[in-house]
């Protein structure tokens, strides 16, 4: 072995090995540098690492064959070959060959695409069991090469505020990449759902979120000395086009997202001109402190609306208020603090107890200055109108109503907004309501309000087909209660009554009585009415509309539309039913009158049909 060694060294063959081993690690770094740059192709890279390798044994035979003299190449002399001892140099370059044989391995295992040239979006061969017969072939949708997703940033400090800060940072830099138009960010709501150590490769994340682009990065805190780190990567391939460690004061960390969302712009070759800039500038907050009340605040209405538990908002109000204190032009915080007074508002007008006035124009002056305040920090005509959809749903004059929703819907942004959502409920245009809500799935692909207003949009348009699906994705997402109120409900529309039937158990009183309603089976219906209709007022006005008893509807409607908010009541009701009109607006001169002023849609366009309501004789 050791003159074999020897004999490599004599005839140059090391040196070679070892010079060639540099240019090449020069060669992929300058590839990798440029690429994107340059314009490059993707593929740039994987063909510098195949021409890399088909001239390795190239240089190795050469070096083997010749010597290099001043006369030119001249066969190297065959000479004995000694047993010198091997020296420790001898060693090391072994190991370099070693280690780069290894590197080629490992891009052979782990990035097979390039060289294969196969891409997302090609149609590709499952493989199968030989039992399953042949393999399927699925065509995979590419992503829009412009689109990323913020993943949440990883905490490396023991405090529980730095896990709340990490979550700050990643919003706000998610806000600053959002705030570019020709660029697709995933929601805060569908990024944060792979948080924590166990989360799925970055290839299948970005799959799952159907975007080209991952970012990704850490947070350690020290002090007032933080350091953050963050990659951008490539999906496709795994492969990473930016990496920067940043170390500032917590006096000047926020300028980190700006810089951040620019370097992301310029590996994706977005042009940023100066209002883009601006807008990226005044994206989010400025201070540490309103960061974290903000996050704790956020972290307790998201729970609040996920469990219906509608007490945490309590909770979370004194942290939104230290959120604005901190940062007067925090919009989101703003417009987030007025939902806890919305709820309270609601709650008291649907109590069987009067109002208490003091209490309700406390909370109202409350929630019309928040809301103001909102709208007076807003940036984007998109955010100006999910405030002003806040503020009119809860108001008598609806005037404005058709123009805001039609707003709202025309935006671009990622609004998902519940408010919002209930009055658009009323809106007469159909094709612009589906166009929005397949705009929030591509979005917020894994936010479940999203998905349940989707299917809701397309029962309401009578594409139960399609409905069918989202129930499907729905109890994909654990959605179990929602995914079978629209399978029913598409069962219904397209007259599967046999499947809808067999879906049900005997004690579920409320969908049993829905699709005895829908057979027009009045006598089904007298063995669970007196029990339902005694469950409050909402559940009352829709089991005597859709049993035909449009006198008892009509009835119901009337004390609701008396009380301080019982339009949006009236919208609950309708939202629920799915019947079209369940009562007369001749019985809701209140309702009536915010309909007319804003334009909107009566009767509304979800109806399922139900014969026994339509055969009733209107007073």
């Amino acid at each position: 072995m050791g003159s074999f060694i020897n004999e490599l060294r004599r005839r140059g063959v090391i040196r070679a090995i070892a010079g060639y081993l540099v240019a090449a690690w020069l060669v992929l770094q300058v590839v990798a540098a440029v690429e994107n740059a340059a314009g490059l192709p993707s593929w740039s890279d994987g063909l510098a690492l195949i021409a890399l390798i088909v001239g390795f044994p190239i240089v190795v035979f050469m070096a083997w064959s010749f010597d290099l003299t001043p006369d030119g190449l001249r066969p190297t002399a065959v000479e004995g070959m000694t047993a010198e001892p091997t020296r420790t140099l001898d060693y090391v370059m072994f190991a370099a060959i070693a280690v780069f044989c290894g590197l080629i391995a490992w891009q052979l295992a782990t990035r097979p695409a390039l060289f294969t040239g196969q891409r997302p979006g090609d149609t590709v061969a499952l493989v199968t069991p030989a039992s399953a017969g042949p393999p399927a072939t699925v065509e995979v949708a590419p992503p829009p090469e412009l689109s990323v997703a913020v993943l949440p940033f990883a905490a490396f400090s023991a405090s529980e505020d730095d896990g709340y800060f990490a979550d700050g940072l990643t919003e706000e830099i998610l806000n600053s990449l959002a705030s570019l138009p020709d660029l697709l960010v995933t929601s805060r709501t569908s990024a944060f759902q792979f948080k924590g150590p166990d989360v799925p490769p970055i290839p299948e994340i970005a799959r799952s979120l159907n975007v080209a682009h991952v970012l990704e990065g850490s947070v350690r805190r020290s002090g007032d000395r933080v350091r953050v780190t963050t990659q951008l990567i490539r999906a496709s391939d795994d492969r990473h086009l930016w990496s920067q460690t940043y170390d500032r004061s917590l006096d000047d960390v926020f300028a980190i997202q700006e810089e951040i969302a620019e370097a992301v712009a310029a590996v994706l070759e977005i042009v940023l001109d100066e209002e883009a800039r601006r807008q990226m500038r005044n994206s989010g907050t400025r201070s540490f402190e309103a960061f974290i009340a903000y996050q704790r605040a956020l972290e307790l209405w998201e729970d609040a609306h996920i469990g219906g538990d509608f007490s945490l908002l309590d909770e979370a109000d004194p942290l939104f208020a230290a959120a604005t204190e901190q940062s007067p032009d925090f919009f989101q915080a703003w417009l987030l603090r007025s939902d806890r007074n919305s709820h309270r508002m609601i709650e008291m007008s649907e109590a069987p107890e009067p109002v208490d006035d003091a209490v309700w124009i406390e909370l109202e002056t409350q929630r019309v200055a928040m809301l103001d305040a909102a709208m007076r920090t807003a940036e984007t005509q998109a955010q100006r109108s999910i405030v002003a959809a806040n503020q009119i749903l809860f108001e008598s004059d609806w005037t404005h109503a058709n123009t805001i929703v039609f707003d709202s819907l025309a935006s671009e942004d990622c609004l998902n907004d519940n408010w919002l959502q209930t009055l658009i409920v009323l809106y007469p245009d159909l094709d612009q309501r589906l166009a929005y809500a397949e705009r929030l799935l591509v979005c917020d692909p894994l936010n479940p309000e999203a998905q349940l207003f989707h299917a809701d949009t397309l029962i309401a348009r009578g594409d139960y087909e399609a409905a069918l699906s989202d129930a499907d994705r729905l109890l994909e997402m654990d959605q179990i209660g929602e995914s079978e109120m629209v399978r029913l409900d598409a069962l219904m529309g397209l007259e599967r009554y046999d499947e809808a039937r067999a879906m049900l158990d005997e004690n579920w009183l409320w969908e049993n009585y829905r699709l005895d309603a829908r057979l027009g089976n009045a006598d089904a219906l007298s063995a669970s009415y007196e029990e339902l209709s005694a469950e409050g007022d909402w559940s009352a006005l829709i089991v005597n509309a859709i049993a035909g008893r449009r006198e008892e509807a009509n009835a119901v409607a009337a004390r609701m539309d008396a009380r301080p908010l019982g339009a949006v009541s009236l919208i609950d009701v309708i939202i629920g039913c799915g019947c079209g009109a369940p009562f007369d607006l001749e019985a809701t001169p209140n309702f009536a009158a915010r309909i007319e002023a804003g334009g909107l849609a009566w009767p509304p366009p979800a109806d399922l049909g139900f014969p026994l309501m339509d055969a009733a004789e209107t007073p």
